[in-house]
């Protein structure tokens, strides 16, 4: 799966415009009762890309920092049981990263220049891929999963903006909640 997070430069707010995709494409449903989140499968592979846009010619940009947070939700609520939550995130170490909690950083010099997927005409855009992956475990629940980076743009008249994006969609593996006994 590829996370893509982007922004333009003169946005006025701080959001993200984010887009999850996979093969199936089923990653990020618009219909269905997993609409509007992002639905991951155990196993999984989660890459993050990350594009600059501006109406304005943009001459680089850098990751400064990037970091995820996943915040456990109710996996299991109901008359005479526990109230159960999910795991502290759905990603799990791997060889490229040590997930130890519910937050943990991608670090910023791990972005290496990305192809733009499909250019806008006259829009100058500028891609960065993390070179690494995230595994998802096999714990199923659901979390919010928020991005908050900071980001260093120069544009071609020499002109610097560092500013921060984020975005907080929900995500989910596997059916997420066991029913009520």
């Amino acid at each position: 799966m590829l996370l893509e997070a982007n922004f333009d430069i003169e946005q006025v707010g701080g959001t993200l415009e984010w887009r999850f995709s996979r093969k199936d494409g089923n990653g990020n449903p618009i219909t269905g009762k997993y609409a509007g989140g992002i639905y991951y499968t155990v196993g999984e592979e989660m890459r993050v890309r990350v594009r600059a846009g501006s109406w304005h010619r943009l001459k680089s940009f850098k990751v400064l920092d990037c970091t995820l947070i996943t915040i456990p939700q109710i996996i299991e609520i109901g008359p005479n049981s526990p109230t159960r939550h999910a795991t502290p995130s759905p990603f799990v170490d791997n060889a490229h990263i040590d997930v130890k909690g519910a937050s943990f950083n991608l670090p910023g010099q791990e972005f290496k220049p990305s192809e733009i997927q499909v250019p806008i005409p006259d829009y100058s855009e500028l891609a960065l891929q993390w070179g690494h992956h995230m595994t998802v475990g096999d714990g199923v629940g659901r979390w919010e999963l928020s991005m908050v980076i900071t980001v260093l743009v120069e544009m071609d008249d020499g002109t610097k903006h560092t500013r921060v994006f984020s975005f907080d969609p929900e995500t989910q593996v596997g059916t997420g909640v066991v029913p009520p006994r």
